[in-house]
């Protein structure tokens, strides 16, 4: 299992998540959401969808998907969790694949 019960800890706790996709030239694209909408079992983030047009466009193009998850409070944590996103009704799932722990 990937998001361990450390990482559900640090999502919680995050006050904003930057989340990155890449067009299928190769270009990045940086956005912050709010909060995590729900984690599902097997390693699934949900995010609500609100605009998100290049996001989304990213997404269908090759579903590459990086977001970071960080907090200050009870001390500096944070985790770079990179993984495949698909779009789902009103949702962005990401599916992490791999993590590294930043702080």
């Amino acid at each position: 299992m990937i998001i361990t019960e450390e990482i559900k800890e640090v999502i919680l706790k995050a006050p904003f998540i930057p989340i990155t996709t890449v067009s299928t030239n190769g270009e990045p694209h940086m956005i912050v959401v709010g909060k995590v909408a729900e984690v599902r079992d097997g390693d699934i983030l949900g995010f609500g969808i609100y605009k998100m047009e290049v996001t989304q466009q990213n997404i269908k193009g090759n579903g590459k998907m990086q977001v970071v998850i960080a907090t200050m409070e009870g001390g500096p944590k944070g985790f770079r969790l990179e993984g495949k996103a698909c779009i789902e009704g009103k949702l962005v799932l990401f599916k992490a694949e791999k993590v590294v722990e930043m702080l």
